[in-house]
């Protein structure tokens, strides 16, 4: 019959007693952390991280910094085909590499192309050669870009977040996009949640920002308004990441102003960006652009 001791002692639990049963092989790769422990990293998290983060480019996103791009964080940017997500990416990194290195996986385009598109929206419609040396040459240490020959796996993307961050000292990444991915099949929803589930954990250690287009499902109609509940595949796409930001533009509109159908005074908005998850800031909400298609640009107003 057991006595009380034993009893009590088959309830303790210590370290000692995890590394003798193997859950660890040394006592110090215990996972549990008392406050105090952690009191230096939360004054450094109020001091130097807390409001901390790059700009997208856009002041009217700027104003009470409702959208940072911070570290740590892996941010969805979705919308319906053709809606521009490729674009506005290429345009705020150009104002992110003002501070800091990137690197683009773009399976959906060429290098060249997403080299052409940057230098349109830096003004340079029909660039000469001297202009497309002195692009290339002003970025070629700030801007990296995966040559997604052939077919991309899951494996090629976190090796090149690692040696990113760890050689050429990259701090935020775009992933265009998450179906381009050969090893993860539309409907393998598991292969997915493990995918972004890795994300995070890459984000997080590596200190980066990981910007990842997800497309939505087909709507019924191009002017419909999507939002995360409808990007395509599981859910967990959406519950694992710190931040969705929903792309959504009227084509109508831009096709009437073009006919003359609306006038210039009428000056409506004809795209719109919604801020629809922000899980470490409490700002949710949309801001009205408009989409220049000369310049291959999005504004905070006309002009």
């Amino acid at each position: 019959m057991n006595t009380l001791a034993d009893v009590l002692s088959q309830l303790t639990i210590s370290k000692e007693v995890l590394h003798k049963n193997g859950y660890y092989d040394q006592v110090e790769d215990f996972k549990v952390k008392t406050t105090d422990s952690l009191a230096d990293d939360v004054k450094k998290y109020f001091r130097e991280e807390k409001g901390q983060g790059l700009s997208l480019g856009f002041e009217s996103m700027d104003i009470d910094e409702k959208f940072l791009v911070r570290q740590g964080e892996v941010t969805i940017l979705t919308g319906s085909s053709g809606s521009g997500k490729t674009t506005f990416l290429s345009q705020a990194l150009l104002n992110i590499m003002k501070s800091t290195n990137v690197m683009v996986a773009s399976m959906e385009m060429r290098p060249v192309i997403q080299i052409a598109k940057m230098m349109i929206q830096k003004g340079l419609t029909n660039p000469t050669d001297s202009d497309i040396e002195y692009f290339c040459a002003n970025y070629k240490d700030k801007l990296w870009i995966f040559d997604a020959d052939g077919v991309t796996s899951e494996k090629d993307i976190n090796a090149a977040l690692v040696y990113g961050k760890n050689v050429l000292k990259t701090e935020v990444f775009v992933i265009d996009s998450l179906m381009k991915i050969d090893s993860i099949a539309e409907d393998d929803y598991g292969s997915q949640k493990k995918f972004i589930n890795k994300l995070s954990c890459l984000a997080r250690d590596l200190k980066i920002h990981i910007f990842l287009v997800a497309h939505t499902r087909k709507l019924s109609d191009e002017n419909v308004v999507p939002d995360a509940s409808q990007i395509l595949g599981s859910s967990h796409i959406r519950n694992l990441t710190d931040n969705i930001i929903c792309l959504h533009r009227r084509k109508d509109i831009e096709q009437a102003m073009a006919l003359g159908e609306i006038s210039a005074t009428e000056n409506p908005n004809t795209s719109f960006l919604m801020i629809q998850k922000q899980r470490n800031h409490p700002f949710e909400g949309t801001f009205n652009l408009w989409f220049d298609k000369r310049t291959q640009t999005f504004k905070d107003n006309r002009g």
